[in-house]
């Protein structure tokens, strides 16, 4: 008898001990039960706790699998490997070492296995003592929508809607951080294959912190984001402006590369916040050659990008970016004033969850981008950073580790 599939999304949560490898081994543990295949997982959120909220703050991840197994069958198996993991009984949401959730549940109708082009998906519905799908308060929480739009924007909502055009309403971010992306969920301590995003409230510069971390040994990836810059800096050593109210991040790279390939870095992170804005406010953002991103022909954004090279090898690079999200421009000069802009005014009353939107957008975008940068793919992506560009006129080349290629030449 043929064997029926189903597609399902799980959610994660853990907010005791080493939460991270909490959700990493609990996913492991699943892969290796011979029961499922893990397809992907989203990127880690941190959240504040809901419900009971005298504890610590959560990780969250929401996972795709493949399976055979029954809803309770599976629910079986999530259960056992909490247990596993070390999971004890507590209160009604509270904290707790590992928790595993059955969100969806998509029953294969087509196809005969979960490569074939015929495979039709029918949503499960059931509400027993045990189980009910689809969990009951998927749409209630930031938690579960945001990482759940991350793997499919496409899956739709009670009335219809794409849940990714949920995922963009600033205030379903509320209480909600990015804490990683990347392939974390791949690999133990000591792999572990994803960005982490380092905070602080205030630091002099976001390139200058970035510069120290890769100094003490950071991974690639590291990404450095502050409320507020003391010292931000622009080209050619200009000051950039940072109040509150602005998002301030600095990515640190390690690419096998050499110094003339460093330009599309820049051009990337330009593509990034592009994207990210229109995606997440509507505004035509266009981007300036080769560093600039305006918004009704004022600039919102700037990029800095800084490599530090050991003879000629590269010890890191560093991509910079400030966009005034919320910003009170009377704080700004007045020749800055005259020519920049903000995506929200200063009293916005989810500026807040705007900042941590739009970060999250763009470091996904930018990270997407770099990993094609640095494959034999990346000229398929050239097209999409030529589209967000206004090209000089004069011929322009650039170089990137598979050779120089033409932008323009008119």
């Amino acid at each position: 008898m043929t064997k029926t599939y189903a597609r399902v999304y799980l959610g994660f949560g853990s907010n005791l001990g080493d939460r991270r490898e909490n959700i990493v081994e609990g996913l492991a543990m699943l892969n290796a039960s011979g029961q499922l295949k893990v397809i992907n997982a989203s990127s880690l959120y941190e959240t504040e706790p809901v419900g009971y909220t005298e504890q610590g703050s959560f990780l969250n991840a929401v996972a795709q699998i493949d399976t055979c197994l029954s809803p309770l069958d599976l629910l079986s198996l999530c259960k056992d490997i909490e247990t596993r993991v070390g999971r004890e009984p507590t209160v009604r949401w509270g904290p707790r070492i590992l928790d595993i959730d059955i969100l969806m549940y998509f029953f294969n109708l087509g196809g005969s296995s979960l490569t074939d082009s015929k495979n039709i998906y029918e949503e499960v519905i059931i509400e027993t003592q045990d189980l009910t799908l689809p969990h009951p308060r998927i749409w209630e929480r930031g938690f579960v929508i945001i990482p759940l739009a991350e793997i499919n924007p496409d899956l739709l909502t009670p009335d219809d809607c794409r849940i990714q055009c949920l995922a963009q309403d600033f205030r379903i971010w509320k209480g909600v951080r990015l804490f990683e992306v990347g392939s974390w969920w791949k690999g133990k301590k000591s792999n572990p294959g994803g960005w982490q995003i380092i905070r602080f409230n205030e630091v002099k510069s976001t390139n200058t912190t970035a510069a120290d971390l890769a100094v003490t040994g950071a991974s690639q990836g590291a990404c450095v984001v502050a409320k507020v810059q003391s010292e931000g800096r622009g080209k050619h050593g200009r000051v950039w402006y940072s109040p509150p109210g602005g998002l301030y991040l600095s990515i640190l790279l390690k690419p096998k590369a050499q110094l003339q390939d460093m330009g599309w870095l820049s051009l990337a992170a330009g593509t990034a916040v592009r994207s990210a804005i229109r995606e997440g406010t509507g505004f035509p953002a266009t981007v300036k050659w080769p560093n600039d991103v305006l918004v009704s022909g004022k600039k919102v954004c700037g990029i800095l990008s800084e490599t530090r090279f050991i003879g000629n090898k590269l010890d890191y690079a560093i991509v910079g970016i400030g966009v005034n999200v919320a910003v009170d421009l009377n704080y700004l000069p007045d020749e800055v004033r005259e020519t920049s802009t903000s995506l929200l005014s200063p009293d916005h009353p989810f500026r807040s969850e705007a900042c941590e939107s739009l970060t999250t957008s763009i470091i996904h975008r930018f990270s997407a981008l770099y990993n094609r940068f640095l494959s034999k793919d990346f000229p398929k992506a050239l097209q999409e950073i030529k589209e967000c560009y206004d090209i000089p006129e004069q011929e322009v080349v650039m170089s990137y580790p598979g050779g120089p290629i033409l932008m323009s030449g008119k």
